[in-house]
């Protein structure tokens, strides 16, 4: 089982999108994928289904995964504003950063070959703890002025978690989210970017679109929406997630 984060601490780059489309097309290639939920504002868990019986919080607090049921591939640990409530309750704890990592060992867990995790945009308690679980980070970064900001703040972060919690967590990659190729800045950005992570860098970029947004709306995958399945977004979701693929399977060579 391989568990990703998708992490950045700057909002609004794409983490829940990008966690919730590879997710959905990697289930369809037959993949057992379990997607976690660990934001308060549990966007991931709305843009899936209308309600569960239950979730991260109780899985946390009271011990046991009971993952909710989105297809026979893809499964969903829901999260809710409770999660803000629990961050708070487990500072000063000594399994604070721990929980997730121990809940993910779970012998029950051990049917899904992939774990996606959605974090929140803060480098809290929450995100430190999918960073100590996860044996992959993704960072999800947009052509913004202020994008490369929030992501210094989150390699420091990842420094101190290797130092510490879990030394063998790896860069996969970073992928570049809501690109559009006309404004010569974005452009600019995104050389920027690639100077500073090299081939980190996944080739394929996801472009902005409203397409994604109509998918989200329809609690469907971008993938399988009848009338956006041939976009050039839904290809690009399928490019990333066969390059991320790519990328897992020379990390397991090495």
């Amino acid at each position: 089982m391989k568990t990703l984060i998708f992490s950045n601490q700057k909002g609004g780059v794409g983490k829940t999108t990008l966690t919730r489309e590879l997710g959905i097309y990697l289930a369809s290639c037959g993949h057992r994928v379990l997607l976690v939920d660990c934001d308060p504002q549990g966007n991931l868990t709305k843009s899936l289904v209308e309600q569960t019986d239950g979730g991260l919080y109780e899985a946390l607090t009271e011990g046991g995964a009971r993952p909710t049921t989105i297809d026979e591939k893809l499964s969903l640990l829901a999260g809710d504003f409770r999660l803000a409530v629990l961050e708070k309750s487990l500072i000063g704890e000594i399994d604070a950063y721990s929980r997730l990592r121990d809940l993910l060992a779970d012998e029950k867990l051990g049917s899904f070959d992939l774990v996606f995790l959605d974090t929140p945009p803060s480098l809290g308690v929450l995100t430190v703890n999918a960073l100590a679980a996860a044996s992959d980070l993704v960072i999800p970064m947009n052509p913004s002025l202020y994008s490369m900001q929030g992501t210094n703040d989150l390699m420091r972060t990842v420094s101190k978690v290797r130092s510490t919690l879990n030394p063998s967590l790896n860069l996969l990659g970073v992928i570049v989210n809501a690109f559009d190729s006309v404004p010569a800045i974005t452009r600019e950005i995104r050389a920027e970017i690639e100077s500073s992570f090299g081939q980190k860098v996944f080739a394929t970029m996801l472009s902005k679109s409203i397409r994604l947004e109509e998918a989200i709306a329809l609690r469907q995958g971008v993938i399988h929406h009848k009338k956006l399945g041939a976009s050039r977004v839904a290809l690009e979701v399928r490019a990333l997630g066969d390059e991320l693929l790519a990328r897992l399977e020379a990390n397991h060579e090495r």
